[in-house]
């Protein structure tokens, strides 16, 4: 009897032994997969930081006003708005890698083109298309999203909003210095060739180290229905809670993008910078970025829950524009700057992290992808807002305008809040 009872300790403890080496190889396999995931997408961001200082300067140069510089500008978010719930649709068929290469690849030929862009019109034809082939950033949302559960979903998705922060901090850095010495001498040529080089090599380690993360039986079986942009839309405006979401973030986002396209020109303006003064100050926002989705999102939210995330983003950004505004010099700007740019990271990831819960498992890419595109059509209104507002009313104007935007947002949000607490004792009950 000793000498069964001892067997059969042994083999629970080599029960008990394979489970925890099979847990642990589970684990080690997901952050392999997510760490080549931030690295492509890292540097997929930084080809595109590199056009950013750079580029309102460009177009001046070819004759545009602060207008309609800032509509060339919005092209690549109408791109974006047309492309990325399809790309999202059809990472949902299938897989998210063939979707991630067509994207990189496709972005690389877009550099190119906006290298030997010569005239407004060539400019803003490559930043179009640029953006309608753009669907990597809302596929990778999904790849985190088919990898994780809920508990850990918002600290890698956090992770991947790092790595386009960290490219957000390189990019503008190389560009600035590659796009000239100032304003008058601004050009995006060698910013441009240098971005195309670099996605190209982006495609090449996704073709060879990322692996797919949608299995065949989760894929959606639809080929035909659904490819509508209204469609689409109607689909996910049947959520009522999941809209509320979606039309706040595309208000963040025109708030967002409003500053951040004028951030050049408004710079210039109240203190004399150039494209490599922009770059650097890109680079700055990226470390802060960086730094609270690495260091703060993952872990306040599980505590304080989406919703009021979002609500202190707003009062936060909404501080930060105000401080900027009134800031006597370029030092005082940079505390308005980091708390605006702190409050756009928190948003980012915790408004991400909600829609892919509402999400069902075969639409996640979908649902992302009509996300994405609602804030890309904030992107669109915004800088066009900017450009307006900036010509006609003052230099600080888009950035009251901002702050007007946010308020009815902070009253929204409370709202919402306050539903999804009531959702919860009913949805608690029901097992019961």
């Amino acid at each position: 009897m000793p000498i069964l009872a001892r067997r059969h300790t042994q083999s629970l403890h080599r029960g008990e032994t394979s489970r925890k080496v099979g847990f642990s190889t589970k684990y080690l396999c997901l952050k392999s997969r997510m760490i080549i995931l931030c690295f492509i997408t890292g540097l997929a961001t930084v080809g595109f930081g590199l056009v950013l200082p750079t580029f309102l300067f460009y177009a001046q140069n070819l004759g545009a006003t602060p207008a309609i510089a800032t509509v060339i500008i919005a092209t690549y978010s109408m791109g974006q708005f047309i492309g990325t719930p399809i790309w999202g649709r059809l990472s949902d068929r299938i897989g998210r890698k063939p979707v991630l290469l067509i994207s990189i690849f496709g972005q690389s030929i877009c550099f190119v083109w906006l290298a030997y862009s010569s005239n407004l019109w060539m400019l803003a034809a490559a930043r179009f298309f640029g953006g309608m082939i753009s669907g990597n950033i809302s596929t990778a949302m999904a790849y985190v999203a088919d990898s994780t559960d809920e508990k850990k979903r918002a600290k890698w998705l956090g992770y991947i909003g790092a790595s386009v922060s960290i490219g957000f901090m390189i990019g503008p850095a190389l560009g600035g210095l590659l796009g000239g010495q100032d304003a008058s001498s601004a050009s995006l040529f060698y910013p441009a060739i240098v971005a195309a080089s670099l996605s190209l090599a982006t495609g090449t380690a996704t073709l060879f180290l990322l692996k797919e993360s949608l299995q065949p039986e989760n894929r959606s079986p639809k080929t035909k229905e659904n490819t509508s942009l209204l469609k689409n839309w109607g689909l996910v405006f049947k959520r009522p809670i999941l809209m509320e979401i979606i039309l706040l973030a595309m208000a963040m986002m025109f708030v967002t993008g409003s500053f951040e396209t004028i951030f050049p020109l408004w710079t210039q303006s109240r203190f004399v910078w150039g494209p490599i003064e922009v770059g650097y100050c890109m680079t700055y926002i990226g470390l802060i970025v960086t730094l609270v989705q690495v260091l703060v999102v993952g872990r306040i939210v599980p505590i304080l829950g989406e919703a009021r995330v979002i609500r202190l983003t707003f009062i936060g950004y909404a501080t930060g524009l105000i401080i900027m505004a009134q800031a006597p010099s370029w030092i005082i700007m940079l505390l308005g700057l980091t708390i605006a740019a702190s409050s756009g990271a928190a948003f980012g990831t915790a408004t991400s992290s909600f829609v892919s819960k509402v999400a069902g498992d075969k639409e996640k890419g979908f649902v992302l992808g009509v996300y994405q595109s609602s804030s890309w059509l904030g992107r669109i209104s915004g800088p066009l807002a900017a450009g307006a507002v900036f010509g006609l009313l003052g230099v600080n104007a888009p950035l009251y305008l901002g702050v007007l935007v946010l308020v009815p947002c902070i009253i929204a949000i409370t709202i919402v809040a306050k539903k999804l607490d009531a959702q919860k004792p009913s949805s608690a009950a029901k097992p019961g």
